[in-house]
């Protein structure tokens, strides 16, 4: 008899106490999804356009009796209009901060006009295609925060090296580089969960102010330069 009370508890437990208190267990709320970590790194590449600019003129003199200048001929050279190619890697210091370093590559003619020849030789312009490279460290400062499909403005500043390599790698010059100025990002993917984050494209604009090197002679070259590129953030 207290064999048959043991199983008629027992099947009572397991048909209605066991139910009810899984039932308890799964209707718990989920664990909730993980937010996708913040990207922390930019990477862009892109072409664009640079401006033309004077070199300054020179004199070619000798000295004469008494220590007096004879001038020989004179000469003015302009650096021409190229298109760079140019590639970013930008280190994210937050949402509105980018620590950014910046390598261009362009191709610009050298132009050097000869003119006032003493012995009245006509006019002659030297045209030379030369290599011209410039690595920079930049900040970029975004003045709103990104997202999808919204135009986000900002403003760079950076300052770098710049070196000109002439035909035949006959003469490396070297100069320093500043750079100011701006533009728009706008973002095509944002907060995606997988290695990249975001893709998006951006334009730029800036004013480049190059001393020394092929700037020797006229102190500083002032160029306009705008760029667009494609950018993944990671």
């Amino acid at each position: 008899m207290k064999a048959l009370f043991f199983f008629v508890a027992f099947d009572l437990f397991v048909a209605f106490v066991f139910p009810v208190s899984a039932q308890g267990r799964g209707a718990q709320p989920p664990a909730a999804p993980r937010p996708p970590r913040a990207a922390r790194m930019e990477v862009s590449a892109g072409a664009g356009f640079l401006g033309g600019s004077s070199l300054g003129t020179a004199d070619a003199d000798l000295r004469g009796r008494g220590n007096q200048p004879f001038e020989l001929f004179d000469t003015s050279s302009r650096i021409g209009g190229s298109v760079p190619l140019e590639v970013r890697l930008g280190f994210l210091l937050g949402p509105r901060y980018v620590f950014e370093i910046r390598g261009a590559w362009s191709r610009p003619a050298l132009e050097t006009s000869v003119t006032g020849d003493v012995e009245g030789a006509p006019p002659v312009t030297l045209v030379e295609d030369v290599d011209q490279y410039s690595l920079d460290l930049g900040l970029l400062v975004n003045l709103r925060p990104a997202r999808s499909r919204s135009l986000v403005p900002f403003i760079s500043a950076g300052a770098g090296y710049v070196g000109a390599v002439h035909e035949g790698l006959t003469l490396l010059e070297n100069g320093i580089s500043f750079r100011g100025g701006g533009g728009l990002k706008y973002p095509l993917v944002t907060g995606r969960r997988g290695r990249i984050k975001g893709v998006g494209i951006r334009a730029d604009a800036a004013l480049i102010v190059m001393t020394s090197g092929l700037a020797t002679e006229s102190g500083a070259t002032r160029q306009v330069a705008s760029s667009g590129s494609l950018y993944f953030s990671f």
